[in-house]
């Protein structure tokens, strides 16, 4: 899950967020300081999110956070969970589900009688003793904290066995589900207790809370019959007159009604919260009091690590956008600014390293602030200088620009929600790790075991057969394969992170190359997607040979064989070199920059195995053995 803070006051969390399926970002306000009085309008507030699931990295991140105390207050996401919700994943597993299984419903900590006997009872003992180390980690750094309470999260099937009356709207997404799942219906006076008597117990136990960030109709959450729930509006006939402003208000005034019966009213931050058509209009006027719409709030600033963009490689930060992002520090709209060191829906966290060096320059923009290009690319050559030492500084700063733009190229040509998405289509989807073969019906139960299951895709011949299938959708990529702006971002990547691995004597050699390394990966990673990418474009081209017989080559001279041959040779043999060339980094030190699970049983959709340099192996033996498979199909060339 992810955090965002937001500009009421600024706040930062480690973390960022993302729309759509994506989403899961985390805000934060206050109502009350850390010491005793209310917070002053001055005052900002920095939001710090993290993907901590045990003592020993809460400490070791809210460490970090509590640097921030000298320039406001600090909020710390304390909701992460103990585990993963293995009780939310269906038998025959739904990768919607488990993309979703680690976002906590208030209950997993703190539920309601009611509920309780439909909650893994272990589960939630786990959680209430990892929550009460971090309390007093809080507590003895003097931080205020954040806590993740979505009441709109879907309910085991069998709690709506027990009161059907309560069943709310469906709320899985039926393009990447295999199993529906609905949440509570909030509209009636019983689950606004519910809400109530939870959110009592939250704050009961956290006393340092300032915040609640809620969530709604995205990401295994929903209130009846809103606009964005992906199987369309339902829900329950009874409430269907109310509009979206009366819901998101009357579940806010339970928030609060609780905090204050727990010790003391809290902000309330809907973030990751889907609005379509008319509804943002009619939920902004019916806030109550302490009570934001983050996402579409101006008071919320986030500046972050690139922890969501270059996924599952860490360590990397871009100096240059922190410094601009930073320029709306100062404004007197901007109260919250969020970071972190959080990664995609509570997989990881974000290297120490790179942290600490985001909040170097967070440090520097807040006393020294910029407001034009030029002192942005000052600033730039200041940390250039203070990383790479008086000999290095020229050579640091053009390989932080070069990087820079780079990831601005990649932007430009491919960098939307459903183009070259490092998170979605080079894990979720297995561009990273799964072999690029002419037809991938070809491959063997065995050659599939290592990924396929993986694939965020609930008809398992869609994952199998389309590459571009992007959950449920298609993607959409660069006109050609040799598109002249792709190969400038990649040169680009490339060359900037080669020159950070080789700096002699300078002061931060090893930060700057592990990011060098880092870079290089994700680069590899958009060059897979886009091999991947134009791999289908041509099976799709040719799908009507590739559905036939096998079929014998004519004997005619031909400098070229049939049409397609050589384009898929040209792009297999660019997919099976990248794969080898990332093996390399991998085993060069690119293990501990990757985001991965911790043993084979943790690994899913959105996080890959334990041994990521096996399966790269088993992938480019694949595609060894399958190299002629297209010469049975389009013929080669005959000379």
């Amino acid at each position: 899950m992810r955090i965002k803070i937001g500009l009421s006051n600024s706040y930062v969390v480690c973390g960022k967020a993302i729309g759509r399926l994506a989403s899961l970002s985390l805000v934060v306000l206050l109502s009350a300081s850390l010491g005793p009085g209310p917070l002053k309008a001055a005052d900002k507030v920095f939001v710090f999110g993290n993907a901590s699931h045990d003592p020993a990295s809460f400490e070791l991140y809210t460490n970090l956070a509590a640097r921030l105390k000298s320039y406001g207050q600090v909020q710390v996401l304390v909701s992460e969970t103990a585990d993963k919700n293995w009780q939310e994943i269906p038998p025959g597993d739904s990768p919607w589900h488990e993309y979703a299984c680690y976002i906590p419903g208030p209950w997993v900590y703190f539920p309601h009688p009611k509920i309780a006997p439909f909650i893994d009872a272990q589960f939630v003992q786990a959680n209430r003793k990892l929550l009460s180390q971090k309390v007093a980690t809080l507590q003895r750094l003097g931080l205020s904290a954040l806590f993740e309470s979505n009441h709109a999260h879907f309910l085991p099937e069998a709690f709506f066995q027990k009161y059907p009356e309560l069943r709310g709207p469906r709320v899985d997404h039926p393009r990447r589900s295999r199993l529906e799942a609905f949440s509570l219906c909030l509209d009636l006076p019983e689950t606004r207790e519910m809400v109530e008597w939870m959110t009592t117990e939250i704050k009961r136990n956290i006393p340092m809370l300032q915040a609640i960030d809620e969530g709604v109709n995205d990401a295994g959450q929903g209130l009846c019959w809103a606009e964005a729930l992906y199987s369309g509006p339902n829900g329950p006939a009874y409430c269907r007159n109310l509009n979206a402003g009366q819901r998101i208000r009357n579940i806010s005034e339970a928030v609060h009604e609780g905090a204050v019966k727990g010790g003391g009213d809290v902000s309330i931050y809907w973030n990751n919260v889907n609005l379509w058509r008319n509804e943002l209009e009619v939920v902004r006027p019916l806030l109550p009091a302490n009570t934001y719409l983050q996402r579409y709030d101006p008071a919320f600033i986030d500046v972050d690590t690139r922890t969501w963009d270059n996924y599952p490689f860490r360590g990397v930060l871009d100096p240059l956008a922190i410094i601009s992002r930073m320029e709306r520090y100062n404004s007197p709209a901007t109260r919250f600014l969020v970071t972190g060191c959080g990664e995609p829906y509570s997989r990881a966290e974000e290297t120490p390293e790179a942290v600490a060096k985001l909040l170097d320059i967070i440090e520097d923009c807040i006393k020294e602030p910029t407001t034009d290009l030029s002192q942005r690319l000052d600033k730039l050559k200041k940390f250039a200088a203070l990383w790479g030492g008086e000999k290095n500084a020229e050579k640091v700063f053009e390989a932080l620009y070069d990087m820079h733009e780079a990831f601005q190229l990649k932007s430009a040509v491919a960098g939307g929600y459903a183009q070259y998405s490092n998170l979605y289509c080079g894990v979720s989807m297995r561009h990273l790790t799964r072999p690029l073969v002419i037809k991938p019906e070809s491959l063997t139960k065995d050659e599939e075991a290592y990924f396929l299951p993986y694939v965020f895709n609930p008809r398992e011949s869609e994952a199998r057969m389309d590459y571009i299938d992007f959950h449920g959708g298609r993607m959409s990529g660069t006109l050609t394969w040799d598109d002249s702006g792709l190969r400038r971002m990649l040169s680009m990547a490339n060359r900037a992170g080669r020159a950070l691995q080789h700096l002699e004597g300078a002061p931060e050699a090893e930060f700057l190359g592990k990011m060098g390394l880092s870079l290089r990966m994700w680069a590899s990673e958009v060059r897979s997607i886009h091999n991947f990418y134009h791999a289908q474009l041509l099976r799709d081209k040719y799908k009507e040979i590739l559905a036939g017989p096998k079929r014998i080559p004519s004997k005619d001279e031909s400098w070229d064989g049939d049409p397609g041959n050589l384009d898929w040779n040209a792009i297999q043999r660019d997919e099976f070199d990248n794969t080898n060339e990332l093996i390399a980094m991998i085993e060069a030190g690119g293990l501990e920059l990757t985001a991965r699970a911790k043993d084979p049983r943790y690994e899913d959709t959105f996080l890959l195995g334990p041994d990521l340099a096996g399966q790269l192996k088993k992938k480019a033996a694949i595609m060894r053995e399958h190299w002629l498979d297209v010469q049975d199909y389009l013929a080669p060339p005959l000379k």
